[in-house]
């Protein structure tokens, strides 16, 4: 098991944050993007997941929800 950093953005500015969020591998990361985008209520926000310090997801909050129904996991 991995530990990935979940980041809302608005702009460079981290402005929420999950640390250390042990999943068995990336694909298991979109839920949560979803989940995020979710709670998000700020325009322009984006959502970063890191693993090791490195940028594997970066998505904009609002194109996280248009894509809701599409199964990420299945599509990487």
């Amino acid at each position: 098991m991995k530990l990935y950093d979940f980041e809302v953005l608005k702009g460079e500015q981290v402005i929420a944050a999950e640390r250390d969020v042990p999943l068995h591998n990336p694909r298991a990361a979109w839920p949560r993007v979803m989940t995020m985008a979710k709670r998000v209520s700020l325009t322009r926000c984006r959502i970063r997941v890191k693993e090791r310090g490195e940028t594997i997801i970066l998505i904009g909050a609002s194109a996280a929800l248009r894509y809701a129904d599409f199964d990420f996991s299945a599509a990487a």
